[in-house]
C-alpha cells in the first residue's frame, strides 16, 4: 500500500493498494478510515485475472478499477509518451516512459529534444497507471485532469452534469525521482546539471 503526494498540511493526496484477495479486508478498512475526498485507487495485480465478482469488490472501493483490471495493448495505439510526456531519472536520463528502457537523451544537455515525436509503444502491453494513463484512446486525462501523475481524479462537473466515476479530490504537486508526465517546453539553454553531494 502506498500514498502519493506530499505530507504538507492542507495538501490533497491519494492512497493506493494492489488488488489481491489477501489485501481486500485491509483495503476495505483503509477506505473506511480515509476521509471521503481522498481517492483510494486499486491497481490490478500483475498477472492476476479477475472474475466479475472479484472486480466488483474492488470497484466498490475504487470506481475507476475497470481501467486497471485488464492490461492495455501497447504497440500500435497512439501514446503521449515520447512526444509530450517523458520519464526522467535522477541523473537526467530521459526515456519515453518509466517502463521503456530505450534512452532518448539527457535532460541536462538537452539531447533528448531531437528524439521527441509521436511513436507506437514498443511494449506489447501496459498494466500500470503511470504508463497507460498516457494512452490517447483512454479518457484518463479528463478523468484525472490536474492529477494525472498523482492518481487523483478531477473534481466532478457542476451539479446537473455529473459523470460516473469522479470524486472530489483536487490535484497536488508531486516530487519524484522518475517523473511520469512532465510536459516538455522549449528553453534557450539546457538545465544545469545538479552538483554532486558533499
Amino acid at each position: 500500500m502506498g500514498a502519493h503526494g506530499l505530507p504538507h498540511r492542507g495538501r490533497r493526496h491519494s492512497v493506493g493498494v494492489v488488488g489481491l484477495p489477501a489485501h481486500l479486508d485491509r483495503a476495505r478498512q483503509l477506505r473506511a478510515d480515509l476521509p471521503r475526498q481522498v481517492h483510494l485507487w486499486v491497481n490490478a495485480a500483475e498477472g492476476h485475472t479477475y472474475t466479475d465478482a472479484e472486480a466488483a469488490e474492488w470497484t466498490a472501493l475504487d470506481p475507476l478499477f475497470g481501467y486497471s483490471r485488464h492490461p492495455h495493448r501497447g504497440a500500435g495505439p497512439a501514446w503521449r509518451t515520447g512526444a509530450s510526456v517523458i520519464s526522467v531519472d535522477g541523473d537526467g536520463t530521459v526515456r519515453r516512459c518509466h517502463f521503456v528502457a530505450a534512452e532518448l537523451g539527457n535532460l541536462y544537455d538537452g539531447s533528448y529534444r531531437a528524439a521527441l515525436r509521436p511513436r507506437p509503444c514498443p511494449l506489447a502491453v501496459c498494466d500500470c497507471h503511470i504508463g497507460y494513463v498516457h494512452l490517447e484512446s483512454l479518457p484518463l486525462y479528463d478523468v484525472f485532469a490536474g492529477g494525472v501523475r498523482e492518481h487523483i481524479p478531477a473534481p466532478p462537473p457542476p451539479v446537473g452534469s455529473w459523470s460516473v466515476g469522479h470524486t472530489v479530490s483536487p490535484s497536488i504537486p508531486l516530487v519524484m525521482t522518475s517523473v511520469a508526465e512532465p510536459h516538455v517546453t522549449g528553453t534557450e539553454s539546457p538545465l544545469p546539471r545538479p552538483s554532486p553531494p558533499g
